[in-house]
């Protein structure tokens, strides 16, 4: 399990403030932008971490990405990503149900980890294409 004290609450913070500057908006602004309160966004700048929601939306409104604020010892391999991109993907399309959504990374997620499997043969990918 991961310490909380791993995640670098100022750096994520620096980061947010960096947005809010560049953006040229106030404090009060992302509140009412993000929905996160002006409390919360207080705490944080005195070194208090947010909760995973307000991470979240703080996160997608500056263009922060918070594993870039945890130690690179606790990062996944880009291949251990593959199917969270995918189904991210997914999960954005809006001309998708939830349902074809759900079965959509059902079926690629097992199709994924079948082929993974599978030993590697002699060719290389490239000589495939």
């Amino acid at each position: 399990m991961t310490n909380k004290q791993e995640f670098d609450a100022t750096g994520f913070y620096s980061a947010l403030e960096r947005s809010v500057r560049t953006r040229q908006v106030t404090w009060k602004d992302v509140s009412k932008d993000t929905g996160v309160s002006q409390t919360t966004l207080t705490r944080m700048g005195q070194g208090r971490r947010p909760d995973a929601a307000s991470m979240a939306v703080l996160s997608a409104w500056a263009g922060i990405n918070p594993a870039n604020y945890v130690p690179k010892k606790l990062h996944r391999t880009p291949s251990n990503n593959t199917i969270e991109n995918v189904a991210l993907l997914f999960r954005q399309d809006a001309e998708l149900s939830d349902e074809a959504k759900k079965q959509l990374e059902t079926i690629v997620t097992s199709t994924y980890m079948a082929l993974k499997s599978k030993p590697k043969t002699g060719s290389s990918s490239s000589e495939e294409e």
